[in-house]
């Protein structure tokens, strides 16, 4: 048996874990954060703990024998828990503290990138007291602004809707830095026109092997409207692309995360084996006419939801995919995805993500999801004396795999009936019309500058 320790408690977590166990000799240990039912079905042995601290889980590793660790979510990986997994020997896949600041601190990565002239970035400023920034942003346009360090994917904020005024900008920015909001400073970007598009990779040290193109969701309403959240849902399409990006696009990304990830590892002489994944955008920077691939972030694992689509269409075994990352031989050959098209919504508490109804019960009826094709992953949820309560974060996510999007969203749809509490969900994921608004806003950025400002 290949004892193997899963860190991590949400529905990436469980789609990971229910991945790792199609192969038969897999005996799979998890620390987690929470109880996720899921994962406890299927799961050797379990502990719940504090996974951010590397002794905590390196001392369940041992006792457990583990050969082998799977890093889920980024916050143990940026606190070293890779780091002390492999000083007793354990081996890890996910990054170590020092190469996790690719995504824990986005000032560290901006800099990479310019340092070894890597296109991408947008144009940016770092500011570690308020007068400053206050000063930059009544001088500026539209920005992004961006705590520096990890907020779970719902610190930044972008001139418009969530940032309808300057003076709300300058307010926001003042927040981040005075409470220090993810840390010391804040990061400013023009803000960027275009459609987004993760990248996920798994990487080997060596060798990069990308997986599926998949379109995240983050704003908790339809049509892209209120705050940021964790991720609501996602796509990804049956020809491993998607309907708004080219070959051509795919490749310069691959290129940008390539080249990130060898100077990545020329300045830190060490391997990255682990997954990383670029969340991209076609876009112009102020002074450009021509759109490319822009940089929104690196991230140091899988993306949540975006693991729920890749995962489900691969048809490799992902437990094999982890040693080679450890050897340094995952070649090709190694990693195959259907070719199917996903679609992945998530149910959360209705008041999500700012005001969520917690400790509400909530009732499944799972047979009936499996029965119309739709895999249930539970995300973060309180599992007590059989009932499964609401948290302050996402409940479950629904998967669906079909020949087309809009097939696999409708089968998402049909399967929510069989999920009954105080939930809610964007309807909008997957659909036809809103494929075709993303085609048509990519279609209109892509164009010339002056030609935009005819039309």
């Amino acid at each position: 048996m290949t004892r193997v320790l899963l860190v991590g408690s949400g529905a990436r977590e469980d789609a990971i874990a229910h991945a790792l166990i199609r192969r038969p000799d897999v005996e799979l240990y998890a620390a987690m954060s929470s109880a996720n039912p899921g994962i406890t079905r299927i799961t050797k042995d379990r502990r719940i703990m504090q996974i951010t601290n590397p002794l905590e889980v390196v001392d369940y590793a041992v006792k457990n024998r583990t050969e082998i660790a799977i890093v889920g979510p980024e916050a143990p990986l940026v606190k070293g828990v890779a780091n002390a997994l492999k000083n007793k020997g354990i081996a890890c896949v996910g990054p170590t503290r020092e190469l996790a600041a690719i995504e824990g601190d986005k000032v560290f990565c901006r800099q990479l990138l310019n340092q070894h002239g890597i296109s991408g970035n947008p144009q940016f400023n770092i500011f570690a007291d308020f007068p400053s920034a206050e000063a930059y942003l009544r001088t500026t346009g539209d920005v992004a602004i961006k705590p520096i360090g990890l907020t779970a994917g719902k610190g930044v904020k972008v001139s418009g809707d969530e940032l309808p005024t300057k003076e709300a900008e300058i307010a926001y920015a003042k927040h981040v830095l005075n409470e220090r909001i993810g840390g010391e400073g804040v990061l400013i970007e023009e803000k960027l026109d275009g459609e987004e598009y993760s990248l996920q990779a798994f990487v080997d040290g060596k060798n990069m092997r990308i997986m599926p193109l998949v379109q995240d969701h983050k704003r908790a309403f339809d049509n892209d409207m209120g705050p940021n959240t964790g991720g609501m849902g996602s796509y990804s399409d049956i020809n491993h692309l998607l309907p708004f990006v080219s070959e051509a696009d795919l490749d310069q990304s691959c290129r940008i995360m390539r080249e990130a990830i060898d100077a990545l590892q020329q300045d830190m002489d060490a391997e990255y084996k682990g997954v990383l994944y670029g969340q991209f955008m076609i876009a112009k920077n102020r002074t450009e006419d021509r759109p490319s691939p822009k940089l929104i972030e690196f991230n140091c694992r899988f993306g949540d939801p975006e693991a729920m689509n890749v995962l489900s269409i691969l048809d490799s075994d992902l437990a094999d995919i982890c040693e080679r990352i450890i050897d340094g031989t995952l070649g090709p050959q190694h990693l195959q995805f259907l070719h199917k098209a996903t679609v992945c919504k998530y149910l959360v508490p209705d008041g999500y993500p700012e005001a969520p109804r917690t400790h509400e019960m909530i009732s499944l009826d799972e047979g009936s999801i499996a029965n119309s094709g739709v895999t249930l992953h539970f995300a973060s949820v309180d599992a007590q004396n059989g009932r499964i309560l609401t948290t302050s974060s996402r409940t479950v996510a629904l998967t669906a795999i079909s020949d087309t999007i809009e097939q696999a969203e409708k089968l998402v749809e049909a399967s929510i009936q069989h999920v009954r509490g105080p939930l809610r969900h964007r309807r909008d994921i997957g659909t036809s019309a809103l494929i075709s608004r993303r085609l048509e806003h990519a279609r209109i950025v892509k164009q010339p500058t002056e030609a935009r400002r005819e039309s």
